[in-house]
């Protein structure tokens, strides 16, 4: 079972854990990537996205696999009521992927997605030669819209949309978030 919790502080050590564990994937796709990524660099990221929390522009979650270890982390940002669109975003620790649980946190994230008022439209943006990542787009009913330039590696980026109105997802009551999914943002 894969289930979603807010991000916390506490995390800091399992994520840069998790980015260990996954070096050369997360170079390759993942600007936000460097090679000195530590406990410290991701307690300062989770600081970022904590108080992005606060102000409802983004929403970050740790990734559960069936053990409740964090695997991943899954996020909607540029959150806007005003357009009715957010950006999604998520990674996975080399040792989860390949095993159904990026697929199940994206349905997982569009289902909270669809409890927001006035979020109309989740979008993302991969490297077309992301595969993996665009297959779980595609199966969690994104379409591809366009393109997005090349960016520094070569590969040209892919935007995908899922309108929530659209959306056929398993019903809230059938979907197991975690301990505790809410609205606001968790506390530090």
């Amino acid at each position: 079972m894969v289930s979603l919790r807010p991000i916390s502080a506490m995390d800091a050590p399992a994520i840069a854990a998790a980015v260990g564990q996954s070096r050369e994937a997360l170079r390759r796709w993942m600007e936000w990537y460097r090679d000195d990524y530590d406990e410290c660099t991701a307690r300062d990221w989770i600081d970022h996205a904590l108080a992005s929390a606060e102000t409802g522009m983004a929403f970050q979650f740790a990734i559960l696999d069936a053990d409740d270890f964090l695997v991943g982390v899954i996020g909607l940002e540029d959150i806007s009521e005003r357009s009715g669109r957010a950006m999604i975003g998520y990674w996975l620790a080399t040792p989860a992927a390949g095993r159904g649980i990026g697929r199940r946190a994206v349905e997982l994230a569009l289902a909270w997605a669809r409890t927001r008022p006035r979020l109309d439209v989740v979008w993302a943006v991969v490297a077309d030669a992301n595969l993996a990542s665009r297959r779980i787009l595609e199966i969690n009913q994104f379409q591809l819209v366009g393109t997005r330039g090349v960016d520094k590696r070569g590969d040209t980026g892919l935007v995908y949309e899922i309108s929530l109105d659209n959306l056929s997802v398993t019903e809230p009551s059938d979907i197991v978030f975690g301990p505790p999914l809410t609205l606001s943002p968790p506390d530090r």
